[in-house]
């Protein structure tokens, strides 16, 4: 079929054209048509995922949708990749506290926070956004990307895209100013394609990495208020600058990675 032949020809263009729609879809019927917040949440958090395994099947069947998800499967990475992806979280924490110990002010827990209400938060930080998108945009674009693109570019790019996806989210939500976002979302991005490249693929590696800097807003500034934003965004926009230049010089801008062209997860054209 004609139409096949298309989708697997221009795959990445489709599945991030299904994304956009999705979520402009489901942004619309909740504003326009009182669309359950339960659905809501779940089409807006989870259609990077969606889209891929729909594409993926489209193109490849069940086989090609086991290959988009087998990224959840490459656990053994070794435990600096764990701690990489964590430091995201720690060093803003040791910040925090450094912060306060020298007597900085800080607006505080949110009311009512006990633990099992911050479980509930971790939880939730977890499934919006890092579980629920990884498989779309790491699992299926990326590879896709960097197929045509050196790491670098590929980092950028989809960024960028994935930074603009999230827009009709902010006639919904308070949201981060976009021009802020924009720029954590290319810094982050970078960071999770070195994970990404480094470990064959690792979805879990590239969740965790995204959980861990989600960690910083929701709980740093947000349900924990260790740090007002504008301290946040200082020392932190620093201190993570220092880590993007450290990665890109050491693992150069072309894979993110010292490892040889067979170990990455991507054919890599010459």
């Amino acid at each position: 079929m004609k139409s096949l032949e298309f989708i697997k020809k221009y795959s990445l263009t489709v599945f991030f054209v299904l994304t956009y729609l999705i979520m402009i879809t489901t942004v619309v019927l909740r504003l326009f048509c009182n669309l359950s917040f339960i659905v809501y949440w779940f089409l807006s958090v989870w259609n990077p995922t969606i889209s891929a395994i729909v594409v993926s099947w489209l193109i490849g069947g069940w086989k090609e949708v086991k290959n988009l998800l087998k990224g959840f499967l490459k656990w053994k990475v070794g435990f600096k990749w764990y701690l990489a992806g964590f430091l995201l979280m720690i060093v803003p924490l040791i910040f925090a506290g450094i912060y306060l110990l020298l007597g900085g002010t800080a607006p505080g827990a949110v009311l009512g926070l006990n633990f099992p209400l911050f479980l509930f938060y971790l939880l939730t930080t977890l499934l919006s956004g890092p579980l629920s998108e990884e498989a779309g945009w790491r699992g299926f674009a990326l590879p896709r990307l960097e197929s045509k693109f050196n790491a670098l570019y590929s980092s950028l790019i989809l960024g960028v895209i994935w930074a603009c996806w999230h827009i009709p989210l902010h006639f919904v939500e308070t949201r981060l100013p976009f021009y802020i976002f924009i720029f954590l979302n290319l810094v982050i991005s970078i960071l999770i394609t070195w994970a990404y490249n480094n470990t064959k693929g690792s979805l879990i590696i590239t969740v965790i990495f995204h959980f861990s800097f989600n960690f910083n807003g929701a709980f740093i500034t947000g349900y924990l208020g260790l740090l007002p934003q504008m301290v946040f965004y200082i020392g932190g926009g620093i201190l993570i600058g220092i880590y993007l230049i450290i990665v890109i010089i050491y693992a150069g801008p072309k894979k993110l990675s010292r490892k040889p062209d067979s170990e990455m997860p991507f054919e890599i054209l010459n």
